[in-house]
């Protein structure tokens, strides 16, 4: 019988230092980094791995959109640059790569370029409505 348990989807909202060019730290996470850490993720049994890019040029205008078009005043487009996002099937499995010396030693040279004084989480379940417009 197949497994139907959702996979667990975990966002990591992340921050550049503030002394790094953007470019910088795009092609950091998008490109240095992911040819270090992909074997190590997958090791660790993690199913899936995204990275969205947020630059600042879309920031601004969306927060104009949302007080004077949407009429949504009280939202706010935080200003993380990078979500990297991992597709679970258990926390455990997080757990396990996070706490692995492949993953310290990944983390180490991470803190050259990503600000580890702030961030953000979110962990729940993707439910998809459509996809590739069917």
């Amino acid at each position: 019988m197949a497994n139907t348990q959702p996979l667990i989807k975990f966002d990591v909202c992340i921050y550049k230092k503030d002394n790094i060019p953007e470019e910088e730290f795009f092609n950091w996470a998008t490109k240095v980094y992911p040819e270090k850490a992909t074997d190590v993720i997958k090791k660790y049994g993690i199913v899936k791995w995204t990275q969205t890019v947020q630059p600042a040029q879309f920031r601004e205008p969306l927060r104009h959109a949302l007080k004077n078009e949407m009429g949504r005043p009280g939202w706010s487009i935080p200003d993380y640059d990078l979500v990297a996002t991992y597709w679970l099937r258990s926390l455990d499995d997080l757990k396990t790569l996070t706490t692995s010396p492949e993953w310290a030693a990944l983390e180490e040279g991470a803190l050259a370029i990503s600000n580890p004084d702030k961030g953000h989480f979110v962990v729940g379940y993707e439910t998809v409505q459509f996809e590739n417009n069917i």
